[in-house]
């Protein structure tokens, strides 16, 4: 091999070296991070009159969602998979539209994101966004599908609701409504109307009720 072939040789077997040497620290270091935002997610846990858990997670469309978007906003998450038939339930009689409806009524400002932590349904975000978008419910469908979330919030059932106050405080955690025959009482809506009236929230917690969230294995 003459000088040239071999200085050529020996530049591309140290370029290829350098490259992997980068490359392998660049994916540990996404790992880490990964890692640190979990720990730091598990430190977390939602409780009544402390400030919400802070999250960012992808919408149906792939886009990040934080709730620090909504600062200064009350903000009602409720968890919600198109495989659970309490949640179709919910959806489908036009109990989720006239929550948003009659909450907006009171707090025009008011956000709604549906999460999805059930790993068999989070995997497939699309369907989450179709799923809102034919029961006419406008608003994110954000996929929580390590779970991280819902473990956060710890998120029981589908549905399940919490409202978050304009200064980033949870104000209520549970059931959708009561399970009245006849005009059932919708606690989301409850919780709103108590923020509007500056009056404490009653009840602040209630039982959860719906099919249990499926968080994947080892969640």
């Amino acid at each position: 091999m003459n000088t040239m072939k071999l200085f050529v040789t020996c530049g591309i077997a140290a370029a290829l070296t350098v490259g992997i040497a980068y490359a392998a620290p660049m994916q540990d270091s996404k790992k880490e991070s990964k890692k640190e935002a979990a720990k730091e997610m598990a430190k977390e846990v939602a409780m009544v009159g402390k400030a919400a858990p802070a999250f960012t997670l992808k919408d149906s469309a792939g886009k990040d969602v934080s709730l620090a978007d909504f600062k200064g906003k009350v903000v009602v998450l409720e968890w919600m998979n198109p495989g659970c038939p309490v949640c179709r339930e919910k959806m489908e009689d036009g109990s989720v539209s006239k929550m948003m409806a009659d909450s907006k009524a009171i707090t025009p400002d008011v956000a709604f994101l549906f999460i999805n932590s059930t790993a068999a349904t989070a995997n497939k975000p699309a369907e989450s966004g179709e799923y809102l978008a034919q029961n006419k419910v406008m608003a994110p469908a954000l996929i929580d599908g390590d779970g991280m979330v819902g473990h956060a919030y710890a998120a029981k059932t589908t549905p399940h609701c919490y409202v978050i106050d304009s200064k980033g405080v949870l104000v209520y955690a549970g059931a959708i409504d009561d399970q009245a025959d006849k005009n059932p009482k919708n606690y989301v809506v409850n919780a709103i109307q108590a923020l509007k009236d500056g009056k404490d929230v009653s009840p602040a917690t209630t039982k959860p009720y719906g099919c249990s969230v499926k968080y994947g294995k080892g969640k």
